[in-house]
């Protein structure tokens, strides 16, 4: 009887697990719960998977990929848009294309953004934006951040559903300044620019071995650097700085970062628009590079093949080369047509243009991430699901803000030992300038419960002690928006006549010890869809720094800004020039610190600052070797890649070079070291850099290249021995002909030093024949 009883038992339990899905059972491989997932859903229900706003499968349990009408944001934009939010979630126009045929750029479903902390979703930490990132050449800060960020991004999936693939970071290199998205990357070296990379990535998926803590997605897959052309325009490069330059951070991002998502941009590459490129998205991305996760469209770029690029004119077969090539996604919205997978991939299949199988690729790589995040497994198994949303915007989050914008500021001038000031001598400071009373986050934030503005931050610092009196003097761009022009999808402006504002700016700047002008840039300037055509203060900025100077020399320039500006006058006339970007929540704290000394800044430039715009080859044009960044413009800089003052100074000694001769058949490990020594009169931080320069190539070389740097800290009179690993990939360039990476024999000079320009100690290297 117990027998019988026992055989009852197991068959009852085997036929129980026989019941069961395989894609649902947390012990089994991703993979083949994906396979099984897959498997079971029709074509229809596949290609409807597709688009960043994905209907549920509710007989499998597949949850839907919409607008979260939770997050206060997204409510507010359609109820502005569409009417009362009940009629709205009941039409659903995000799954009607027929509904709008040129809807609002709506981010939700697959669709969410985390540039410098979670955006454009309410309450969130904002940290500085990310050119100013770049300029603490610190990766250990930008992973701690990003796991941050991450952690806020978790909390926002608890609480509002909000879901957790996001499109961030931005790294395409910053080839020029007068790019309209400057802000969003962090460097115009590709070296620098993978390390940010590499960090943030692995800062924000997590390190769980199981389940990935969110998603990152690298954009914009690749060569996209120009706003005014980038539906239509087509970056034209040969495939050596193809690989050198452009696609170098991409690759560092998922050999070593492990990214899960690329989001395929809207320019073409060599004539062929980039999210149907198979050279790009199937050979590189995926055979050469291993990458097994999915690619996004930018959105509207699938539109753009269509419509703008004309690639292909007929859309049927435009969605099955995006598709077959490995654009897994379509981002919807914003473009010419939108949902074109929607309309049409149901139709190129049932044509023959592309095969159920090829869309069972697509929809596989999109649900092995969903597999990945643990939205298929019982919370109690991801360790991420539990986060007190006490975090969200926590202490310690904004204690992080303030640390990471201390480390962004980098000092351009001190003439004189102005800065810092003593605060015991200084009775009164006039605060004047367009960005000295705001908080500028930059694009792509998150609305944080505190933010400090530069004259809050003085007060904070000072007030009590010393006198602040403040005075805008005139506006960021000397004009105002007035209208929208239609017909040319543009703002209408009114010229302002800012003349007694700048004239009320002077008298306060005569009346105080020392003046504080916080001049720059804002999203007004250069954003999204606007470049600069030139690098110039904007609007009556200069008028107002040169009237005030002459009323008060004793003036400090502190810039806010987007990207690098030619500001000739100022370093030629102003004692003390400090670059703060766009600063974060924290921003006006750390600048206040810096000002008064309770911080040295360390920060050092990750882009170079022109003197003019006229020393830059045309924007449109991608070939660097025109010109372009320290790698080949010819021209003095104002400031070089790389450099940044300091209230200390540092002495370098020692270069050790482990090696005089290498042969590049073999794999080499080369070491460089170098005893930097704190000279100065307090304690610092240095960023030691070290460049290789080709000596002897038969093909163009940069000038130099930076291969490695760290960023130490180091107590007055202390010395520290710093020691770079290097590989024959630091000596390596691209071959066209051999289609590979080599080593040409010859002559390297080693040279580390301070910046690009400050070269300190040199050494020769030599791979042999």
């Amino acid at each position: 009887m117990r027998i019988l009883l026992s055989l009852l038992t197991v068959s009852v339990f085997l036929v129980g697990c026989a019941a069961e899905p395989a894609y649902k059972d947390s012990r089994l491989p991703v993979d083949q719960r994906v396979e099984d997932l897959v498997s079971r859903m029709t074509l229809e229900e596949k290609v409807a998977q597709m688009s960043h706003l994905a209907p549920a499968i509710e007989r499998l349990g597949v949850i839907e990929y919409a607008p979260n009408f939770k997050n206060p944001l997204i409510k507010e934009f359609y109820e502005e848009v569409e009417g009362d939010i009940e009629d709205v979630i009941q039409q659903r126009p995000w799954e009607n294309y027929e509904h709008w045929d040129v809807g609002g750029c709506l981010d939700g479903g697959w669709w969410n953004e985390a540039l410098h902390g979670v955006a454009r979703a309410g309450l969130a930490t904002a940290f500085p934006q990310c050119i100013g990132l770049g300029s603490t050449w610190d990766p250990d800060i930008i992973q701690k951040m990003t796991d941050v960020v991450s952690t806020e991004a978790r909390i926002h999936n608890q609480v509002y559903g909000k879901k957790l693939t996001y499109w961030s970071p931005t790294i395409n290199i910053l080839r020029d300044p007068r790019w309209g998205r400057t802000e969003e990357s962090y460097s115009e070296d590709p070296y620098l620019l993978s390390r940010m990379a590499v960090a943030f990535v692995k800062g924000f998926q997590g390190d769980d071995p199981k389940y990935l803590k969110a998603v990152a997605t690298l954009k914009h897959f690749v060569a996209n650097n120009s706003e005014y052309n980038r539906h239509t325009g087509s970056a034209d490069v040969s495939e050596r700085f193809l690989r050198e330059y452009y696609l170098y951070a991409f690759q560092a991002g998922i050999t070593e970062g492990g990214a899960y998502s690329v989001m395929g941009a809207y320019n073409a590459v060599n004539g062929v628009p980039s999210c149907a490129n198979n050279w790009l998205l199937d050979e590189v991305l995926r055979g050469e590079w291993g990458f097994k996760g999915y690619v996004v469209s930018d959105c509207g770029a699938v539109s753009d093949i269509v419509h703008q690029h004309k690639y292909e004119t007929d859309p049927e077969k435009a969605v099955a080369l995006a598709a077959k090539a490995g654009t897994d996604l379509e981002c919807e919205t914003c473009e010419t047509e939108q949902f074109l997978y929607d309309k049409y991939l149901l139709n190129a299949v049932k044509k023959g243009y592309i095969s159920e199988k090829d869309i069972d690729k697509n929809v596989k790589r999109l649900f092995r991430a969903r597999f990945l995040l643990g939205e298929f497994d019982p919370p109690y198994l991801v360790p991420y699901s539990a986060i007190p949303e006490s975090r969200l915007d926590c202490e310690e989050h904004r204690d992080l803000a303030l640390q990471i914008a201390k480390e962004t500021i980098v000092l351009l001038k001190n003439e004189n030992k102005t800065l810092p000031l003593d605060q015991n001598k200084v009775k009164s400071i006039a605060v004047i300038g367009p960005n000295a009373d705001r908080t500028v986050l930059g694009g792509y934030s998150g609305s944080p419960t505190v933010s400090i503005t530069p004259l809050q931050g003085l007060k904070d610092k000072v007030e009590g002690d010393i006198k602040i009196l403040y005075s805008q003097g005139c506006s960021v761009m000397g004009k105002e928006e007035t209208d929208w022009d239609e017909e040319n999808d543009r703002p209408v402006w009114k010229m302002l006549d800012e003349t007694q504002s700048i004239n009320d700016a002077v008298e306060l700047a005569g009346k105080c010890d020392r003046t504080i002008i916080f001049a720059g840039t804002n999203l007004d300037v250069a954003n999204e869809a606007a470049d600069r055509t030139d690098l110039g203060l904007p609007g009556n900025q200069l008028k107002l720094i040169q009237a005030v100077y002459k009323a008060n020399p004793n003036t400090i320039v502190v810039l806010i800004n987007g990207m690098s500006l030619t500001i000739n006058w100022l370093d030629e006339n102003i004692p003390a020039i400090v670059e703060a970007w766009y600063p974060g929540q924290a921003g006006g704290a750390a600048i206040a610190d810096v000002l008064f000394g309770n911080y040295n800044p360390g920060g050092k430039l990750p882009v170079t600052f022109y003197k003019s715009s006229e020393d830059l080859p045309p924007l449109s044009d991608y070939d660097i070797t025109k010109g372009h960044t320290y790698w080949f413009n010819k021209n003095e800089p104002l400031y070089p890649f790389g450099f940044g003052l300091s209230y200390t100074t540092f002495g370098y000694e020692n270069l050790r070079i482990s090696k005089k001769t290498f042969n590049p058949a073999k794999e080499n490990k080369i070491s460089v070291s170098v005893d930097v020594e704190n000279t100065g009169p307090v304690r610092g931080d240095e960023v030691v850099q070290l460049y290789i320069k080709d000596l002897e190539s038969s093909v163009i070389q940069p000038s130099k290249k930076l291969r490695k740097f760290k960023r130490i800290t180091l107590e007055k009179d202390w010395t520290k021995k710093v020691t770079f690993e290097l590989s024959n990939e630091d000596f390596a360039c691209w071959s066209e002909k051999k289609k590979d990476w080599y080593v040409e024999p010859g002559r390297f000079e080693i040279q580390v030093g301070s910046s690009s320009a400050d070269i300190r100690l040199k050494g020769l290297i030599t791979a042999s024949r």
